[in-house]
Parts: structure tokens; C-alpha cells; sequence
């Protein structure tokens, strides 16, 4: 199996995207930690990875919290050991006007995918460093379908993740670390697509369609594929 003796971090893995995920990596061979603030959707989603009989351990964590996110990494590392495979799902979603989005609205959404991802990764980056190589992908967003009313502030968020995720890629490539971006294409069909935008009711696109893409980016070797953005509508994998 292509993730065979492999150990992957989902952040957002209790549902959406990141829940299909885990559960494409762990039927992929990987050893998976499941990580969101919700301690039942993180448990349901390891208990569904355990019925196919693979292994899989259940983190909460709030990506926002410094504090909370290294004693993450402390409980990952003593759990299943180093990672060589990090998805920064943690997603939130608000569609609000400008003239109605408070400050409260955007840093709920800046913190927790933005900054999020910048604390995940940089907490698990040592140890990504220690071992020479390592695969990161952040889930971002099709940023040009996201040019509507009321997703101003969740678009600059998802902007600026592929901007990080691009520099991250020049940056680690001296690590043999390599770091790509992930997104489906459209709106996702998932519960927080469905309660930000209700009346896209049409053209949902499944979770599970970014994970040959994502098992693809999550096995690739030191100094491999990076720097990409991938849609998975237009992906096709690689002969």
C-alpha cells in the first residue's frame, strides 16, 4: 500500500474533507491521528478507520491555541511517533456582507484557517526537519469561485493559505520537505458548505474526491512534488 509504515496528522479530520482523508490514508496503509476541537466527530471518525482494521488515535485541539497545539505534537509523538504526512484541514466557514462582518467574524475565520495552519506546521516542523523529508498539504479553496458576496473574509483567508503554502514550498525545499495545496474544485458537500452557503443546493462536490490527489501528495518522497495547487476536478493522476 502506497502509505505503508507512514504516520499522518489530519487537523480537521472529525468531518468534510478531512474525515475522507483519514479514512483514504488509513485504507492507504498510513498509521492516522485524528485532530479538531470536537471530541466526538474526531472519535466517530477513528472508530470508522479502526472497523477496517487500522490503527488510528483520536487528539482534540483548538489549531488557535499556541499552547494547546505543541502539547498536540507532545501527544502525537508518544502516540504513534514523528510524522512523516501533516493535512491542515481545520476549516470554518461564514458568509457574511463586508458591511455586516465584525471583527470578531474575521479573526474567527483568519485564526482558524490562517493561523491555524502556520501553528500546526510550525510546531511538527522540527521534526520534519530531523527526519530529512516530510509531505505537508493544506487544504485550501477554488479562491476564484469564492469571489462572491459575503465570502470577503473567508476568500482572503484561503488566499493567503496558498500564498504560505507557496513560500513554505521555496522555503523547506532546502529540508526535502514538501509542501502542496489541496481543494476540490468547488463547493464541497459538507456541513460546513451547507450552513454557510444553503441555497447552493446544486453541484456538491464529494468529500471524497480529493482523496487519490491527497494519497497521491502524501507519498511522495523527499525533495518530490511542491509548490503545487491542485483542483481535483482538473487532477488526473500521474502514469
Amino acid at each position: 500500500m502506497q502509505l505503508s509504515n507512514k504516520t499522518a496528522v489530519v487537523v480537521g479530520g472529525g468531518r468534510g474533507i478531512g474525515r475522507a482523508i483519514a479514512l483514504g490514508f488509513a485504507n492507504a496503509g498510513a498509521n492516522v491521528v485524528v485532530a479538531a476541537r470536537s471530541t466526538d466527530e474526531i472519535a466517530e471518525t477513528v472508530w470508522l478507520i479502526e472497523e477496517t482494521g487500522h490503527r488510528a488515535r483520536a487528539i482534540t485541539v483548538d489549531v488557535r491555541d499556541s499552547q494547546q497545539v505543541e502539547q498536540f505534537v507532545e501527544q502525537t509523538i508518544k502516540l504513534l511517533g514523528a510524522p512523516q504526512i501533516l493535512v491542515n484541514s481545520a476549516g470554518v466557514a461564514r458568509r457574511v456582507p463586508a458591511l455586516e462582518t465584525s471583527e470578531e467574524t474575521w479573526d474567527l475565520l483568519h485564526t482558524t484557517l490562517l493561523k491555524g495552519t502556520f501553528l500546526v506546521t510550525r510546531a511538527f516542523l522540527p521534526h520534519f526537519i530531523e527526519q530529512k523529508g516530510g509531505n505537508i498539504i493544506n487544504i485550501g479553496a477554488p479562491v476564484d469561485k469564492l469571489a462572491i458576496p459575503g465570502f470577503s473574509a473567508y476568500s482572503a483567508a484561503k488566499h493567503a493559505v496558498h500564498g504560505l503554502s507557496l513560500a513554505w514550498a521555496k522555503e523547506f525545499r532546502r529540508y526535502s520537505i514538501n509542501v502542496n495545496v489541496l481543494h476540490p474544485g468547488g463547493f464541497a458537500d459538507t456541513r460546513l458548505m451547507r450552513e454557510a452557503a444553503p441555497e447552493v443546493d446544486k453541484g456538491l462536490i464529494a468529500p471524497e474526491s480529493v482523496v487519490d490527489a491527497a494519497i497521491y501528495l502524501a507519498a511522495q518522497p523527499p525533495r518530490g512534488v511542491t509548490g503545487e495547487i491542485i483542483d481535483t476536478r482538473k487532477w488526473e493522476p500521474p502514469r
